[in-house]
């Protein structure tokens, strides 16, 4: 959804770069979702916030993996013990059934009081780490429509556009006027 709005905001900014003052317009346009698909630098920088983020997200993952083993210890345990009540019920008073039932009860309850403090603070990492992705995604996808915005202009300027806009804005245009390969040409790739 973010992408859709830069993309729209990207095309709305191709619109407006030249000036409309001219009496002879020369119009041109655009597929501003197929230069950022397409740009040189997004496979590279996709692999750069992977790699910067991938040790987060295994340890998160990793946390998962032990909370999820200690659910598992913990009801194989009530198990057991319920399981021992219920063998050594015959031979018991009712006193101390009732007595064991709240043992167990307590250990079940202070466990799941554990888990789920575990499950909150694991929680907080996971938005932390999504808060944090989408942030750097954000500044990244900034680069490269920025990057895409000068190109655009760069053409415009040397073909004597005065308008450019985005193709899916257009209902009609002359196939000589989409400079969309020119402008996918014309952006540098830059990531390191």
């Amino acid at each position: 959804m973010k992408k859709i709005v830069k993309l729209t905001a990207l095309s709305l900014a191709l619109a407006f770069t030249s000036s409309m003052a001219m009496a002879d317009e020369n119009i041109a346009f655009v597929s501003a979702e197929y230069l950022f698909q397409n740009h040189p630098d997004r496979k590279a920088v996709a692999d750069k916030l992977e790699a910067e983020f991938k040790p987060t997200a295994d340890k998160l993952a990793e946390n998962k993996k032990q909370i999820d083993a200690k659910i598992a210890d913990i009801q194989k345990k009530v198990e057991a013990k319920v399981a021992a009540l219920q063998k050594d019920a015959p031979k018991l008073r009712s006193a101390d059934i009732k007595k064991r039932e709240d043992e167990i009860n307590k250990y079940a309850n202070d466990q799941q009081a554990e888990i789920n403090k575990l499950i909150t603070a694991h929680d907080q990492k996971a938005k932390e780490f999504q808060e944090s992705y989408a942030k750097r995604e954000n500044e990244e996808t900034a680069k490269l429509v920025a990057s895409i915005q000068t190109a655009t202009n760069n053409i415009a300027k040397q073909k004597n556009y005065t308008l450019v806009l985005d193709d899916r804005s257009v209902v009609y245009g002359v196939d000589g006027k989409n400079i969309t390969e020119e402008v996918l040409k014309a952006i540098p790739a830059q990531a390191k």
